[in-house]
């Protein structure tokens, strides 16, 4: 049979968003005035605590509260292996059964689209946490099957992320570095588990303060970001998404291969296969789809796990910034667009 269906598993990017402009200490002669002033000035405000003392100290620090909207995409070269397969009908499953040695793969690639919101919030000087959620209209993996026989798919699925992470900074010289961790959680249409994403972010970069005013500056940085997901993706997906452009040439070819691996399947295997080859040849007949599902378990591994990035940031004032991040560096692409506005939040209570 089979010619396995679909793969679906959902690189879902909703990586990590940090890179903002840290602590910067005033070192020269251009904005005096500026930086005298918030040496001078009585910061009021609950956090970043110890925010007062680094102020004193000559430093500016970003505004300790903001949030973040996000548009990303991102596309990744993915490994699979341990590939079970079964079908479920109103009436009955039968499997999964292990279909390593029938079926192997060639280019699998995930793609997905997300839309993001993030709040984060500055609790030290130097530390960060944020909570974020995202909105995933678009996700799909382009699976091509190379045997029993040459076939390609490329499911498409929506869903949802939230998230959260922690971010440390600091500065040697005129150069600022990062490091970042977050874990994200999606639950995808097509997926029974629960894509866990795990992303280590490293940073470095200086900011360009304009001439024009102490608050306007271009950050840039390098650096490198690594992608972790959790290994087994359960999931399931009716078969008539199953190849949808599948021809009456194909299929003959399944048949035509089944003496190729059809004997090594045990009995329950080998009806899976059949029902699954009848239900494409009903397909290809013209006949009304039913609920039929087929479930699969697999394994999954990024090919790359670690991707260089590159990334931009233009600040109009403490409160907006535009940023732009992409990964260029390895088997891995993204493209990260976002706007980020910025306040004081809580003031400190005072005592009477």
């Amino acid at each position: 049979m089979v010619r396995l269906f679909f793969l679906v598993m959902a690189l879902t990017g909703v990586t990590g968003l940090c890179a903002q402009n840290v602590s910067r200490k005033h070192t020269g002669d251009k904005h005096r005035h500026y930086y005298d002033s918030l040496m001078q000035m009585n910061y009021n405000r609950l956090f970043p605590i110890y925010g007062d003392r680094v102020y004193k100290k000559g430093f500016d620090i970003p505004f300790p509260f903001g949030i973040m909207v996000n548009n990303f995409y991102g596309r990744q070269d993915v490994d699979i292996s341990n590939v079970k397969v079964g079908l479920r009908t109103a009436d009955s499953t039968i499997g999964p059964v292990d279909m390593s040695k029938v079926l192997q793969f060639g280019n699998v690639t995930a793609k997905a689209y997300n839309v993001n919101a993030r709040i984060d919030a500055w609790i030290l000087p130097f530390l960060n946490v944020y909570t974020l959620l995202a909105w995933i209209p678009a996700a799909s993996t382009y699976v091509q099957l190379t045997k029993p026989v040459d076939i390609t798919s490329d499911p498409q699925q929506h869903g949802w992320a939230w998230g959260c992470g922690i971010m440390g900074a600091g500065g040697i010289g005129p150069v600022w570095v990062q490091a970042d961790y977050d874990v994200t959680w999606a639950d995808m249409q097509l997926l029974k588990n629960k894509v866990v994403t795990q992303v280590v972010g490293i940073r470095a970069g200086h900011t360009f303060t304009s001439n024009a005013s102490a608050e306007r500056n271009i950050s840039v940085w390098c650096g490198m970001m690594g992608l972790f997901l959790n290994n087994q993706t359960v999931g399931e997906i009716p078969i008539a998404d199953v190849f949808p452009g599948i021809t009456q040439e194909k299929i003959d070819a399944i048949k035509a291969s089944y003496h190729n691996w059809y004997n090594g399947l045990n009995p329950v295997g080998q009806q899976v296969a059949d029902k699954i080859v009848g239900k494409l040849q009903d397909k290809v007949n013209g006949l009304p789809a039913d609920n039929t599902n087929i479930t699969y378990q697999l394994d999954k591994r990024l090919s790359s796990k670690w991707a260089g990035i590159l990334g931009a940031q233009y600040q109009f004032s403490k409160k907006w910034q535009l940023r732009a991040e992409s990964n260029l560096i390895g088997s891995r692409f993204s493209m990260l667009l976002s706007l980020n506005y910025r306040f004081l939040g809580f003031k400190k209570r005072t005592k009477n």
